[in-house]
């Protein structure tokens, strides 16, 4: 299956900015979801939070709010397509940071390399 696929459907959803889905030789998909910056926004405002991005990351109502959007593309994937857990990090894949190449493509190793921590944890590690 390819990553690819599924996070461009991540990306498809409003809430979701950009989307990273790992699961190489593991027994399912986790994601890395950068939050949808307008969509964020929005949230906080209508929800009476802060509007920074970050505090929003950790905040349980926001991140049930991009799940409905994991759980919409979940709903049109096969099983093994599925993304079953997900992290939020508040900073975009960016050239100037490396995880992006010129040609707007993800730099999996890196982003790998940064959150590979957070994602790990995601499967009991």
């Amino acid at each position: 299956m390819s990553p690819a696929r599924i996070e461009s459907r991540l990306t498809l959803e409003p809430e979701v900015g950009q989307a990273m889905v790992n699961g190489d030789r593991r027994p399912y998909l986790v994601g890395l979801l950068v939050p949808d910056f307008d969509y964020a926004r929005d949230w906080a405002r209508h929800h009476d939070r802060p509007h920074d991005v970050a505090a929003l990351c950790e905040d349980e109502a926001f991140r049930k709010a991009v799940g409905a959007a994991v759980d919409r593309v979940n709903r049109d994937v096969a099983p093994p397509e599925r993304v079953r857990s997900f992290v939020l990090t508040s900073e975009p894949f960016t050239v100037d940071n490396g995880e992006m190449t010129p040609t707007m493509k993800t730099r999996r190793h890196a982003i790998l390399a940064r959150y590979g921590d957070r994602l790990n944890a995601l499967y009991g590690e």
